[in-house]
């Protein structure tokens, strides 16, 4: 393999593969916080993707502006999104109760988008332009690379050292999942619980919507956006169940081996990635990162 397309495909394959991590680690934080498992979690990126390139195209905001008109617009949506989804059966007698309704959250907000902005696929313009309105080019070394990609490393990067440092490192984090775990507890401690589960459902709506604002370029905004999840369910899996650290390592595998399957089985990229699981599912199951499974009595 020539190597300016080797470092091309590896450029490529890190970008997706952080935007998966974004995903996975949004749907490990409600995990640790309310202990329950988001399968809206890709449809939260593809409904980021929409409002954002409805404030580019539509109401022709720049930049500048489109970025803290957007981030209000995820924390109205991330509070939206729990206290419809979540709050209302958080004390259900049924335990799945709440998994389910993200379930029918997912379907809500791919009809939601299908409704406000039609089926056809919006094309949202690159980050970087050159002079002819094509996507930016960045040359190392007379390696092409395409400008695009390199930020989505950059800004999905940078999210997740704050977020990995806000809630493994800080004790503001810790106090906010012992909070969402316990939260009579946290009641007595005069902590909110509503508050702390609040700010984790914001997080994960601007982790994901984000992701979704960054891609757009790359896939265009349509209701499909939502299936980047099973990419994000893969990575996790990789990584360890649970596993912050290993969610993101194994969602950069994912990226790496999809982009790289399509030189080698240009029609079986989906089919190298679940593979991929299946033998981690066999060979070792825990993941990467995650601690021993004991075997059932």
């Amino acid at each position: 393999m020539d190597f300016r397309l080797f470092c091309t495909l590896a450029l490529n394959g890190i970008a997706m593969g952080v935007v998966y991590a974004m995903l996975a680690m949004g749907l490990i934080l409600l995990i640790r916080a309310v202990g329950v498992m988001n399968f809206a979690q890709g449809d939260l990126l593809m409904f980021g993707a929409y409002v954002t390139s409805s404030l580019i195209l539509d109401f022709e905001l720049p930049l500048y502006l489109m970025i803290p008109v957007s981030f209000i617009c995820f924390v109205v949506i991330g509070l939206v999104f729990m206290f419809t989804i979540y709050w209302p059966l958080r004390k259900a007698s049924y335990p799945a109760a709440t998994i389910i309704a993200t379930m029918g959250a997912s379907i809500i907000l791919k009809e939601l988008a299908t409704l406000i902005w039609g089926a056809l696929p919006r094309s949202l313009p690159p980050i970087i332009t050159d002079a002819n309105g094509k996507p930016g080019i960045l040359y190392i070394g007379g390696i092409p690379l395409q400008w695009q990609y390199v930020l989505t490393i950059i800004v999905g990067a940078i999210l997740i050292f704050l977020i990995h440092m806000l809630f493994e490192k800080l004790y503001v984090g810790k106090m906010m999942q012992a909070a969402c775990q316990d939260s009579y507890a946290a009641n007595l401690m005069g902590v909110p619980a509503i508050a702390t589960i609040s700010a984790t459902y914001i997080i994960v709506v601007c982790l994901a919507s984000v992701g979704g604002f960054m891609i757009a370029p790359i896939y265009m905004v349509r209701n499909t956006l939502g299936t980047l999840q099973l990419r994000a369910f893969a990575g996790v899996v990789i990584g360890g169940f649970g596993n912050i650290k290993g969610a993101i390592i194994g969602s950069l595998i994912v990226g790496l081996v999809e982009v790289f399957s399509t030189v080698f089985l240009s029609g079986y990229k989906d089919v190298t990635v679940f593979m991929l699981i299946i033998l981690f599912l066999l060979i070792r199951p825990q993941g990467l990162f995650g601690g021993k499974i004991a075997d059932k009595a």
